[in-house]
């Protein structure tokens, strides 16, 4: 798969969505069935993260990605299906807030990401998936989240 477009003059688009299972519908991630559970999903100009393998079996933990858009630091963006970040692999992602944008650090696998956004669509997407949330009657996955051991929120 080409690697996303990196920014030149403007930053990317985070644009967030919610997948829903409900019914007979059953997902898989990693061995484990979600039924009757919502999940964010995010996709960077378009092109949905969970495609990429690395991010495949990912979930995104909500709270965390709203606290990234408030102050920079390191934030658990995605864990593990599980819940468990050190199970597949998470540390975190080095988020760094300036007045016009939110940028990305992260290694997964040994692959680094680094993506710049535009902070006033950012902080748009979020709002908007924060209003949906609030009218959603499914839960939110994942349900609980174990921190790496060695976690900081702080960037060194």
């Amino acid at each position: 798969m080409p690697d996303l477009p990196r920014a030149s003059t403007r930053g990317l688009w985070l644009m967030l969505s919610l997948e829903r299972v409900t019914g007979a519908q059953t997902l898989w991630r990693e061995g484990i069935p979600f039924t009757e559970c919502a999940f964010v999903r995010i996709a960077v100009d378009g092109e949905p993260l969970h495609d990429r393998p690395r991010f495949r079996d990912a979930l995104v933990v909500f709270e965390e990605l709203e606290k990234s858009a408030e102050a920079s630091g390191r934030y658990l963006i995605f864990t593990c299906s599980c819940g468990i970040a050190e199970d597949g692999g998470w540390e975190g992602v080095e988020v760094e807030v300036s007045t016009s944008t939110i940028t990305w650090r992260l290694e997964a696998e040994g692959e680094s990401f680094h993506f710049v956004f535009e902070r006033d669509l950012y902080v748009s997407e979020i709002e908007a998936l924060r209003k949906c949330l609030a009218q959603e009657a499914l839960p939110l996955q994942p349900l609980a989240v174990t921190f790496p051991a060695h976690f900081r929120r702080e960037i060194q």
